[in-house]
């Protein structure tokens, strides 16, 4: 069965809700069908993963809720009110899901932590889940989007990508006694760089295939991202 994509996208999520066209993210994936939708974004204040049922029977939350308990997480799952959530995806697709499932993750886990969710969260792609890998740039200066073509975003991209064309080519012992573990044990604070990594894991552990990017108006507020096509 073929994979839907995943879609890392930066945007300032409150003036994306706001906005009532279409954002051009449907182009993307463009003749994709997709039953759900999964958003994954960073949560302040908590301690370990969340999943929020937004909408549907639950049947991805309880799915997700059993992956990642096999890795040694122990997400909780909520209920909330979502509203905000309804109309973000409205901006960001032209079809509503018939389920849709939030994972807000939590800074400061180790980079390992962030790339077994993503590599455990991988199998969904496979059963009709749109996955879209959320970064809120809302307490940015100005709350534009990140620069796709920042340096640091580009370096750590390829640096992930060499790193696990290494461990696919060491032992697992090899690997783990080289200095790729003492860089996977350091916990990440930085929410952009949280969501990458998550985002990086789902797409197969590969450099992303596409870039986009649009103007929401006339004043240039932006959405931007990468997507993981296959």
């Amino acid at each position: 069965m073929n994979k839907l994509p995943v879609l890392f996208v930066s945007c300032n999520v409150e003036t994306l809700r706001a906005h009532q066209e279409g954002s051009g993210l449907a182009r993307i994936i463009w003749g994709k069908h997709y039953d759900s939708v999964l958003l994954i974004s960073s949560g302040e204040g908590i301690r370990e993963p969340e999943i929020l049922r937004l909408a549907g029977r639950g049947t991805d939350a309880l799915l997700m809720q059993t992956l990642l308990q096999e890795q040694g997480f122990a997400p909780g799952i909520f209920s909330p009110f979502s509203r905000e959530r309804r109309q973000l995806l409205r901006a960001l697709l032209s079809d509503a899901p018939g389920e849709l499932t939030e994972l807000r993750l939590n800074t400061g886990m180790a980079e390992s932590d962030y790339r077994r969710i993503g590599q455990s969260l991988e199998t969904l792609r496979e059963q009709s889940v749109l996955v879209i890998c959320l970064d809120d740039t809302a307490d940015l200066a100005g709350g534009g989007s990140i620069s796709l073509h920042d340096r640091q975003l580009r370096e750590l991209l390829h640096g992930w990508a060499e790193d696990q064309q290494w461990s696919s080519a060491m032992s697992g012992a090899e690997f783990r006694a080289g200095t790729r573990a003492k860089t996977d044990s350091r916990p990440l604070e930085d929410p952009t760089v949280c969501i990458l990594t998550t985002a990086f894991s789902l797409g197969g552990s590969q450099i992303p295939q596409r870039m986009f990017g649009s103007y929401l108006n006339d004043a240039k507020q932006t959405l931007s991202g990468y997507g993981w096509m296959h």
